[in-house]
């Protein structure tokens, strides 16, 4: 520090206050207040201070006038110094700078700016796109509404009725496409963009699921009536036929849930109840298990012949499969038949372990017609695996 330097300080010694960093001009004249009034005066004297501050202003004004005479030649030599350097930096340095900012102002105009441009251009043709995707997406949907709703109309119904129930599948296809379009938005909530934003689309939802479980509703007890009497199953009834492939299309657990009750488990409760008969009164168990057996061949025969000539698109529309196959395959047998005398065999086993637990007369006269039961079943049944499966069922009279 040179003799300048310090002369310099002392000379303003007395104002360090207002050169500090973290000079606060309302801290320090509130302070200035307190300084002079104090805390017990009532009144308020603004005066002192004022005439304070502009004592150190003009003290201020001539010690920098002293500074500034005293120090003038070194003053002067500072100002050169820095007009010198203020050349330098105008003639030297800024042309060079020039030099070197111009490749990065063409850079930025040629490259930067356009990408940037560009940038602002592809988001504004992605907000495009995805409103036109919305827009598709969202025609699409409305369409499928409009032929459901078309369909859905009390007089379409009734003509379709009338001229078989065509537009049956028709609108259980519709209704299959809807639900999987809710589906997918529904997984694609996380995007930027869903077709369940739009109002009508998002409260048509609840409206197209009551009236598609209505349709499964109405198809099952169709199928219910027309498979419980034999004449309805022929090729030429169009209504089982229409609300089979409605149904499986709709829902295919259902499908195979109404099938199962409408045929197979109804044929197997009337068997069952005929063979619960027959083992009150063993002398006719010849005669009624012959009954059941041409009366199940006859009902699976008619059954697997007609469903083995109506068929149904699999899931991906491209394979074609008759009912029969597609029911086989879900109940894994190679027959109606087959699944018919496993299930009654079952009914049988247990109605016979309930009779002989029960003791009494009848259990005592099926011991003593155990033999001829056998034999019966034996010359009644050509077929091996349901010979076996109601020996099998009679077996459990020997072992009481």
């Amino acid at each position: 520090m040179n003799n300048n330097d310090i002369e310099f300080k002392n000379e303003l010694e007395d104002f360090e206050a207002f050169l500090e960093s973290d000079f606060e001009p309302l801290q320090f004249a509130n302070e200035l207040l307190l300084a002079t009034n104090g805390n017990d005066n009532p009144e308020l004297d603004l005066a002192t201070p004022i005439k304070k501050l502009r004592f150190d202003i003009d003290e201020c004004d001539k010690r920098m006038s002293s500074i500034a005479s005293s120090n003038y030649e070194s003053l002067v030599a500072n100002f050169s110094k820095i007009e010198g350097l203020q050349s330098i930096l105008t003639d030297r340095m800024n042309p060079a700078v020039e030099q070197v900012n111009a490749p990065f102002k063409r850079i930025k105009q040629e490259i930067i700016e356009p990408y940037e441009e560009a940038v602002k251009l592809n988001n504004a043709l992605k907000r495009i796109h995805l409103t036109l995707d919305l827009l598709r997406s969202a025609s699409f949907f409305i369409f499928l509404i409009q032929q459901l709703e078309e369909l859905q109309k009390p007089g379409a119904r009734n003509a379709a009725e009338e001229s078989g129930n065509k537009d049956l599948v028709r609108l259980a296809k519709l209704h299959v496409q809807i639900k999987q379009l809710y589906e997918n938005a529904v997984l694609e909530k996380s995007k930027d963009v869903n077709i369940l934003s739009i109002k009508l689309i998002r409260d048509y939802q609840p409206t197209e699921t009551t009236r598609r479980a209505a349709l499964i509703s109405e198809c099952s007890q169709i199928l219910n009536k027309e498979f419980n009497h034999q004449s309805g199953i022929n090729e030429k009834n169009q209504q089982l036929q229409t609300n089979l492939m409605a149904l499986y299309i709709l829902n295919k657990k259902e499908f195979f849930n109404v099938f199962d009750k409408a045929t197979i488990v109804r044929q197997v409760n009337t068997a069952g109840g005929q063979l619960s008969r027959a083992l009150q009164s063993p002398r006719n168990f010849t005669a009624i298990m012959s009954e059941v057996k041409e009366g199940a061949k006859e009902y699976f025969d008619k059954l697997e012949e007609l469903l083995s000539v109506w068929h149904v698109f699999k899931e991906n529309e491209d394979e074609r499969i008759s009912f029969l196959k597609e029911i086989l395959l879900y109940y894994k047998e190679n027959s109606l038949s087959d699944i018919f005398w496993s299930k009654l065999a079952l009914k049988f086993k247990k109605n016979i372990a309930a009779t002989m637990a029960r003791g009494g007369p009848i259990a005592k006269n099926l011991r003593i017609y155990f033999e001829g039961l056998n034999n019966s079943i034996s010359e009644t049944f050509t077929s091996e695996y349901e010979r076996e499966l109601m020996l099998d069922a009679l077996s459990l009279i020997g072992n009481k």
